[in-house]
């Protein structure tokens, strides 16, 4: 099941004042006003957060150039609390047009647990068990969603200290009013605010070969999200792409984890 697994991981597309104390004015902020993006995506996250949960379905894919292509479809709910985020989803991911493998997620702050269709198992096992020391690939199957590698990470290139608001206006999504932002966000910038080595290297990396990163963002008028999408585009055509549809804000999801019976550590699995 490790094996099969990582077969299906898509690779990464790749001042001082003299005064003396009694002359010296009263102290003064020195901090610049919250710009456009940094409020919109304050507002976002903290709205996010008030709704908690929310269900959600995901499209995304990311090519080679040379016409490998690697498509995903994700369907699950994700609940945000102050302990982290926990989310159950069904993933499917097709490359070169070939059936698409589906594979069963519950990802939850200490674990996950996945289930590949038709990978072996030991006997009365259907789960495996990955925690932060051997989910490696997992991580990578995960960033698919944005540089966080959790459903909805597309927000996170909401990122005020490498993006810039291009445009804004009203737009409907399913026929529901929306303001639609768009964001042009700089690869090296936003490289230099990721604490993940691998992905700090890779949009370094995006920064180098040219590949020009774009995010939107559709939001209700309590600044809720209800999609959100990034884009990577090299010489004029989109290599990577992620959108995530939110819907049902607020309402209860089940996001439970498997019974323990029928899970095993993920070093026992078949090799």
């Amino acid at each position: 099941m490790r094996r099969l697994l990582l077969a299906l991981v898509p690779l990464a597309l790749v001042a001082c004042s003299t005064a003396s104390p009694d002359d010296r004015p009263p102290p003064t902020t020195t901090t610049p006003p919250k710009g456009e993006l940094a409020l919109l995506a304050e507002r976002v996250e903290q709205r996010r957060d008030e709704l908690s949960t929310a269900s959600f379905h995901t499209e995304g894919f990311a090519s080679d150039g040379e016409g490998l292509e690697v498509r995903t479809t994700v369907d699950g709910a994700v609940r945000y609390t102050d302990g982290g985020t926990s989310t159950s989803m069904v993933m499917n991911i097709s490359t070169g047009g070939q059936q698409a493998n589906r594979t069963s997620l519950v990802v939850v702050p200490a674990g996950t647990y996945v289930q590949v269709d038709g990978a072996p198992m030991p006997a009365g096992k259907k789960w495996g068990y990955y925690t932060a020391g051997n989910s490696g690939e997992l991580a990578a199957l995960l960033r698919g969603f944005g540089p966080s590698a959790m459903v909805g990470a597309e927000l996170d290139y909401l990122q005020p200290k490498a993006g810039l608001i291009v445009g804004k206006g009203a737009a409907e999504l399913d026929g529901q009013p929306v303001t639609r932002y768009d964001v042009s966000v700089n690869a090296f910038e936003m490289a230099k605010v990721i604490e993940d080595q691998d992905i700090q290297l890779q949009h370094t990396e995006l920064a180098d070969h040219g590949v020009k990163i774009d995010a939107t963002v559709w939001v209700d008028d309590t600044s809720a999200p209800l999609q959100a999408e990034y884009r990577f585009t090299l010489d004029g055509k989109v290599v990577k792409q992620s959108t995530t549809r939110f819907r049902d804000w607020g309402q209860p999801v089940e996001v439970a984890v498997p019974n323990q019976a029928e899970v095993v550590p993920a070093e026992q699995l078949p090799g």
